[in-house]
């Protein structure tokens, strides 16, 4: 009974040391901070009446987003985080009269928290494979210099949206704390890149 118990004990802490060893590999876990900046393409966003500027004599700014994300704990086969991201984009449609070239403009701020899911087998010391779940909120702002209020909409109006998303993400580290990074899905844009800098960690 005795060597039993020795057995089992001398087990779990192999095993345990051996989670902890995988864990020090990793480039996200607990307590691990990181901050992407990154450019967008393939917009998401509709302007004007629902035209995505694609060919209708609206042009479109890249996306530019900032995000942040903590990891909270390792729970399961993964390790959970959670952030905030930040984006901006621009647009602008030149029209006439015949005899005057006026300008319509929209900006759009997007705010939103998200979560993400860290598979401790996707999850390596240079790179880190992950989804994202996230909840857009949009803040678009129009304005028109055209005497008649605009080809769309009244000059000088605002509105607000809500819009779920769930993305692909992939980070690639050259050193400890400086990689590139990459998320595709239904965002503010389809797909985004740039620098990802991270730090700390448990």
């Amino acid at each position: 009974m005795k060597k039993i118990i020795i057995l089992f004990v001398t087990t779990a802490l192999i095993s345990i040391a051996t989670i902890s060893k995988a864990q020090d590999e990793q480039c996200f876990k607990k307590g691990t901070s990181a901050i992407n900046l990154g450019v967008g393409f393939g917009n998401t966003i509709a302007y004007g009446t629902g035209l995505y500027g694609y060919g209708n004599g609206i042009s479109i700014s890249p996306a530019f987003t900032a995000s942040y994300e903590y990891g909270i704990i390792h729970l399961g086969i993964g390790t959970i985080g959670a952030g905030l991201q930040f984006g901006y984009q621009g647009s602008h449609y030149n029209y006439t009269d015949g005899v005057n070239l006026y300008k319509e403009r929209w900006t759009t701020l997007a705010f939103g928290p998200r979560a993400t899911y860290h598979f401790d087998f996707l999850n390596k010391k240079k790179f880190d494979v992950y989804p994202i779940i996230q909840v857009n909120i949009y803040s678009s702002l129009y304005s028109d210099n055209g005497p008649a209020g605009g080809t769309y909409l009244n000059p000088n109006t605002s509105s607000v949206s809500v819009r779920p998303s769930v993305l692909v993400a992939a980070r690639y580290f050259f050193t400890p704390n400086i990689g590139v990074y990459s998320e595709l899905g239904y965002d503010i844009s389809i797909i985004k890149a740039g620098l990802s800098i991270k730090f700390g960690g448990s």
